[in-house]
């Protein structure tokens, strides 16, 4: 399993794509990259101990940004008929519930700690593991869906 570290010092944020994490779909690997992004702003935030509402506004780009991409994933998995789709489904469900608890979290005490219980489940168990599940299977049966650029048979 890929090695992501997360730091909460006062240096610059450590939470950095890199593209070893790709699964290889390319809409979603970008909104990846994006969610990470959200994540690298709130762990600066947090460590440069920024107000309240500067952070807030970083957790409500963070909470947009995520729930647009597990809808779009939802329908990608809808749409190549996913067997797997309810869990996956049920999973996307408990990571905003946890992201509204990080919000509730760091508005009481904004610590890295809480930063990193959020990506560790979002990014360790969910994307690591349940969306290569997916990207595998999509491979499979659907493979032009993938980051390959093959031309159409007969042309």
């Amino acid at each position: 399993m890929q090695q992501c570290r997360v730091s909460g010092g006062e240096k610059e944020g450590t939470m950095k794509w890199d593209d070893s994490f790709a699964i290889g779909i390319e809409a979603i690997d970008n909104q990846h990259k994006k969610i990470f992004e959200h994540l690298l702003a709130i762990e600066n935030s947090v460590a440069k101990r920024e107000p309240w509402h500067i952070l807030h506004f970083f957790l409500r780009q963070l909470a947009e940004s995520l729930k647009f991409h597990l809808a779009v994933e939802e329908s990608l998995l809808e749409i190549v008929r996913y067997p797997d789709i309810a869990y996956h489904g049920a999973a996307h469900a408990g990571l905003l519930e946890q992201m509204a608890e990080l919000e509730s979290r760091l508005q009481q005490k904004p610590s890295a700690e809480s930063l990193v219980g959020f990506f560790e489940t979002w990014f360790v168990r969910h994307v690591l593991s349940a969306d290569r599940e997916y990207a595998a299977y999509i491979e499979e049966n659907f493979p032009r869906l993938m980051g390959g650029s093959q031309a159409p048979a007969g042309s």
